[in-house]
């Protein structure tokens, strides 16, 4: 890829993917244009191009330190708007295996904020537009790219079209860009999919001050094989929390008030049920059901020059685990490299792979342990191993913060998985904290 700044490049999407490619894209073109089928709010409103945003979101502490990366003092920022800092050590009640986890005394390095998503994206969204070199395109659906096999030159709209030294596709699950592949006739990426069958449904509430948990994010967690049931209940912005049930192989919450508090009182802890039974509900219960995990292997394919996707365009990951924003951050990470190393397209595809691949299996890892699964992915016998490994570890966890910081270090990717074969680790596991 040229490095100089007198190019093009266009983004399609302008969720968080997009506008943190963009981002990066703007250190090394003279314009970037993201472009969006949505008219794009100017507040922290939903909009129906990502139908998920009234779901819960959370970034993981790796994702704001990359996004401080990208936007300094952008903590102020969504402060002033409403969303709440938060310690994972600290905040997070996580009830797993019949115990709540312990909690840190003294504040620690895991920081980050509890919000809406739509408030989230919009103060990114406000971030990325005041870049002079970045300008927003809406209301324009994207039917197709120009060039050739070897080559993209842009892509198409049903009113014209729009040329480009390089096309970034981040649209999200709805992504066509393996059909327009197959248009140029080459050969589209296959994909791999694990279906847990998860669907979860959620409500805002407005919890009195007695009733609210001693925390800012409280997490009943599901138990597999035979506990599919989850509560997800978080602090957001203007006295609000988000509560949300969920339920695996097809156990789905019920959207009606009466069946809502019966699935959270069927939790394996009361506490989530506790909280919002006596509470004011602010809105109406609303379900989501497109949780697949979906692995696109461009990495293997034939990509022309001039074109990559990014985003849950290549690797989407079931919601519950509250991936996905943050390895978007880490994707633009990637971006960055890619662009100042001018490899080609299929380089940054094998690059971004490697980048996915932990985040991927450790979603579909613990998905696959539900005998409802479709498409689980069997561990071979090292992986076996580590599991029953891991499941000693968090025996452990319950009775050991250092251990519970440790695993909190490494699902936040704030350390590799090697971090739990550490001897210390490994001599705790084995004869117990």
């Amino acid at each position: 890829m040229p490095t100089q700044r007198n190019q093009h490049a266009i983004v399609i999407g302008g969720s968080i993917a997009g506008l943190l490619a963009a981002r990066v894209l703007s250190e090394q073109f003279e314009r970037v244009t993201i472009v969006d089928r949505d008219q794009l709010p100017l507040t922290a409103d939903p909009r129906r191009g990502v139908p998920q945003s009234v779901q819960p979101h959370v970034l993981y502490a790796k994702g704001y330190r990359i996004l401080e990366e990208l936007f300094p003092g952008i903590g102020e920022t969504l402060t002033a708007a409403g969303a709440i800092p938060f310690d994972w050590a600290r905040d997070f009640l996580f009830f797993q295996a019949g115990k709540w986890t312990p909690r840190t005394e003294a504040p620690t390095d895991l920081k980050s904020f509890t919000c809406t998503r739509p408030l989230l994206e919009s103060v990114i969204r406000q971030w990325v537009s005041k870049l002079a070199n970045v300008e927003f395109l809406q209301q324009r659906k994207v039917i197709g790219l120009l060039g050739d096999r070897s080559f993209i030159q842009g892509i198409r709209f049903q009113e014209g079209s729009l040329s480009a030294q390089l096309v970034v596709d981040a649209s999200g699950r709805s992504s066509q860009l393996p059909k327009w592949l197959e248009a140029f006739g080459l050969t589209p990426p296959r994909s791999t999919v694990v279906d847990p069958g998860l669907g979860y449904a959620t409500r805002r509430y407005r919890i009195p001050l007695k009733n609210q948990p001693d925390g800012k994010i409280l997490l009943v967690s599901q138990e597999p094989p035979d506990q599919p049931r989850l509560g997800y209940l978080a602090q957001v912005e203007a006295d609000q929390w988000i509560a949300t049930l969920g339920g695996y192989g097809q156990d789905y919450p019920p959207n009606d008030h009466e069946g809502f508090l019966r699935f959270a009182q069927s939790l394996d802890d009361p506490a989530f049920y506790q909280a919002i039974v006596e509470s004011e509900p602010l809105s109406e219960v609303q379900c989501h059901r497109a949780t697949v995990n979906r692995l696109y292997h461009y990495e293997a394919v034939q990509m022309p020059k001039g074109l990559i996707a990014i985003g849950d365009s290549v690797c989407a990951l079931c919601p519950i685990y509250g991936q996905g924003m943050t390895v978007s951050a880490l994707s633009a990470l990637v971006l960055r490299r890619w662009l100042e190393q001018s490899k080609t397209s299929q380089d940054f595809q094998k690059q971004l792979a490697r980048n996915n691949a932990f985040p991927w299996s450790l979603a579909t890892g613990f998905d696959s342990k539900f005998p409802t699964t479709k498409g689980a992915i069997a561990p071979n016998r090292i992986g076996k191993l580590f599991q029953a490994y891991a499941d000693r570890l968090i025996i452990c966890a319950q009775k050991d913060v250092n251990v519970h910081l440790e695993f909190l270090q490494m699902a936040h990717m704030l350390k590799s998985p090697s971090v739990l074969l550490s001897p210390r680790l490994v001599m705790k596991a084995l004869v117990g904290s």
